[in-house]
């Protein structure tokens, strides 16, 4: 039974008409932040996945955790109609502890904040505020190193949910105290999140495109809540650059991809933004594979600690300047 048959007429009506509709509703917003000249395209995930009809056996564990998603992104979408009219625009730094450790008891792993810019929006696509609470998850180590697999493809999809759960309770946390907010929920958000977790310094981009963590490497997800606080304590700078040098040496995600779809060099932008996936290759394989993930199984990041990694860039380093 093809992946998305069980569910196929709730998604055909939650998906196509309903989400899509709340997403012109916010990008017709005139104080929204838009998608600019050069900003990337949304992969339409969900809906190409439905299109096709070579697709694995469904996981009766995952249904649940896909349509709980599902859910998630509209009620993000819908609950922006919640906010107050006046919303506060400062937070105190109690108030502001507070917030991360509700963001933590929720499952997050770490928070961080940035402003997003229309760069980052997707085309056609609009985010209802600039300031950026951006949050990640961990997958569960064991299972991820059984990727593909329908294990991994479950982590993957349960990890979705809850941190959509997380981000739609903390933009509902925000908004019992005044401020306005958005959750942008990890599956089909409207921004593109691995550059903006960047940005907050959560981490730095691999040569897979993901965001590389120093506690977990690329074993999580992403997500956001977009929100009218306007004195957000922004990362100044961003510590974790020497991942970039790390992943031009080592390439093993690109040379473990069954596809070849990642880019042995990246492929840079004017506009600053990396492509780092050929998509037209890895879909068809992502798709038919469980949604893959090798590229994070492999991944020596999520393998061996972060500073001996680090270590050994540094030693690199001293030899060629030497």
């Amino acid at each position: 039974m093809p992946i998305t048959d069980i569910p196929m007429r709730i998604m055909q009506k939650l998906l196509p008409d309903r989400i899509w509709e709340l997403e012109q509703m916010l990008a017709a917003r005139p104080d929204a932040v838009r998608a600019m000249a050069g900003s990337p395209e949304r992969f339409e995930i969900l809906a190409e996945a439905m299109k096709r009809g070579d697709r694995p056996p469904a996981s009766r564990q995952a249904v649940p955790h896909v349509m709980a998603s599902l859910f998630g992104i509209r009620q993000s979408l819908q609950s922006v109609d919640r906010n107050p009219a006046t919303p506060r625009a400062h937070i105190s730094e109690p108030e502001l502890a507070e917030l991360v450790g509700f963001a933590r008891s929720a499952g997050v792993d770490s928070v961080g904040y940035a402003r997003l810019e229309g760069d980052l929006v997707f085309q056609r696509k609009a985010v209802l505020h600039g300031n950026a609470i951006v949050l990640t998850m961990e997958m569960d180590k064991e299972s991820i190193d059984t990727s593909p697999s329908e294990r991994s493809f479950v982590e993957v999809h349960k990890t979705y949910h809850h941190l959509g759960r997380a981000a739609n309770q903390i933009a509902g946390w925000l908004r019992e105290r005044g401020y306005s907010a958005q959750a942008g929920h990890p599956l089909n958000g409207q921004a593109l999140y691995p550059p903006l977790a960047q940005r907050a310094g959560l981490g730095w981009r691999g040569l897979h495109g993901l965001l590389v963590t120093p506690k977990l490497g690329p074993r999580v997800r992403l997500a956001a809540v977009f929100t009218s606080i306007e004195n957000l304590p922004l990362a100044q700078e961003n510590d974790h650059g020497w991942i970039e040098e790390y992943c031009e040496r080592c390439k093993l995600c690109a040379r473990e991809c069954p596809p070849q779809a990642i880019l042995d060099q990246p492929l840079v932008h004017a506009n600053g933004l990396v492509t780092c996936i050929v998509s037209d290759r890895c879909f068809p394989y992502f798709v038919e594979n469980y949604g893959c993930s090798i590229c994070i199984r492999v991944c020596p990041f999520q393998r061996q600690e972060y500073s001996l990694l680090k270590s050994h860039v540094s030693e690199r380093l001293k030899k060629s300047a030497g």
